[in-house]
């Protein structure tokens, strides 16, 4: 009886053992599943993401690309403000500065407008001939 009674714990444990390793290797296999479905995904959203901020680089390039070519570009102005700005500039600070209208109100705050607009546009030829031309016709100054 003895012997009966070993063999049968002997038999269970076996069993008990058989079944703990069956569920080891499934959990296992499940696991390492998972583990590659994962790794896919991650690669997946990296690519994503990587080819999103290229996209971005390439649609701001173009963008600048095409605005860059709607604008006309007056290759005249640059080439004579970078020759003759300065004179011109100087000459029409002096002859609009406000301080030379302290009497008259309305020409003083004529004046100091005029000599904000030329100082903001003192490489621009082009704006500052138009400014002189408006300083001729509203404080009736003689160049």
């Amino acid at each position: 009886m003895k012997t009966l009674m070993n063999d049968t714990i002997i038999l269970d444990s076996l069993k008990v053992v058989n079944n703990v390793l069956l569920n080891t290797t499934e959990t296992n296999q499940t696991i390492n599943w998972w583990f590659w479905v994962s790794i896919l995904q991650f690669i997946f959203i990296v690519y994503l993401l990587l080819s999103k901020k290229n996209e971005l680089k390439v649609n701001r390039k173009q963008k600048f690309k095409s605005e860059s070519l709607k604008q006309n570009i007056d290759f005249d102005n640059i080439i004579n403000s970078s020759f003759h700005s300065i004179s011109l500039y100087d000459e029409l600070k002096v002859k609009c500065h406000p301080d030379r209208f302290t009497t008259d109100k309305g020409k003083n705050a004529i004046a100091e407008s005029l000599f904000q607009e030329i100082t903001k546009n003192k490489t621009n030829v082009k704006k500052l001939l138009e400014l002189k031309e408006e300083a001729k016709n509203k404080l009736n100054i003689n160049f």
